[in-house]
């Protein structure tokens, strides 16, 4: 603002400069209304106009469509996001469930992974079932499983290595309807469920950021990527046993979901945004 007061002080003192000389050697009439300052209108300029601002990066711009998905008004009662295939966990990824249910989302935006390339070489491991993998996903009873928050690391290492144009958003806590917004929108959505949808059996919990995350024999996760609302059916790739993707009922789906805790991530397509 300083520099803006001195500049114009500095024009003010030009332009009474300007006034004391005659504009015209014969001493034609001159109209000092209308003469031209290229300085003066610059500094009027720099005044009066915005500034320029930055456009909005990615970042904010996915944040916008996510924003805009979740608020909109779900105008069908039918979709279903094609080419979502599962993986069987049986074929040797037992306890791999929340890596297939990822490739499952990963292979419908055009890449071709295998059974083992997510668990080999982007699931983060730790010592807990929130931010890290526990144990061997490749055996059933060696292995225990992973929460939205470590599943979000992992689908990060993917998008870094890969400089895939996708946005990865822990949607723990919104409703099932809420998700079908996203179904809609071409965003398959990871689920934490039960492997058979019979109720969990809490056997412990951890806290983390506020939110308890229960660990259940049963914990399982599976891509859901269709819903019928007129037949209350929900189209789910379960990688449980060979892999399966069929219509279920989404009243006892939603029920599990609910009795589970409401953990979900969604895999949305930023290409448009870039």
């Amino acid at each position: 603002m300083k520099r803006i007061l001195i500049l114009l002080l500095a024009v003010m003192t030009l332009v009474g400069c300007a006034k004391a000389v005659d504009p015209s050697a014969d001493g034609a009439t001159y109209d000092e209304s209308k003469r031209f300052d290229p300085l003066e209108e610059a500094l009027i300029r720099m005044v009066t106009e915005p500034p320029a601002t930055e456009p909005p990066s990615v970042d904010e711009l996915t944040q916008a469509k996510y924003d805009r998905i979740l608020s909109s008004e779900l105008d069908t009662e039918f979709d279903v996001i094609d080419n979502v295939e599962p993986l069987g966990q049986l074929r040797g990824m037992q306890a791999g469930c929340e890596a297939l249910a990822l490739t499952a989302a990963l292979n419908h935006f055009g890449y071709d992974l295998d059974i083992d390339d997510i668990v080999d070489d982007y699931l983060v491991y730790g010592n807990d079932f929130v931010t890290g993998y526990v144990g061997d996903p490749h055996r059933f009873y060696d292995g225990a499983g992973i929460y939205p928050p470590g599943m979000l690391t992992t689908i990060w290492n993917f998008i870094d290595e890969n400089d895939a144009a996708l946005y990865p958003f822990d949607t723990t806590g919104l409703e099932l309807y809420d998700l079908y917004k996203f179904i809609h929108a071409g965003c398959p959505v990871l689920i934490w469920t039960t492997y058979d949808r019979s109720r969990p059996y809490i056997e412990q919990s951890r806290v983390y950021e506020g939110i308890s995350y229960p660990w259940y024999d049963t914990e399982h996760c599976v891509c859901l990527h269709g819903f019928h609302l007129p037949d209350d059916e929900v189209k789910v790739a379960d990688s449980w046993d060979y892999g399966k993707d069929d219509w279920e009922d989404a009243s006892r789906f939603e029920d599990i979901y609910d009795e589970v805790g409401r953990f979900s991530v969604v895999l949305m397509d930023i290409s448009d945004l870039k």
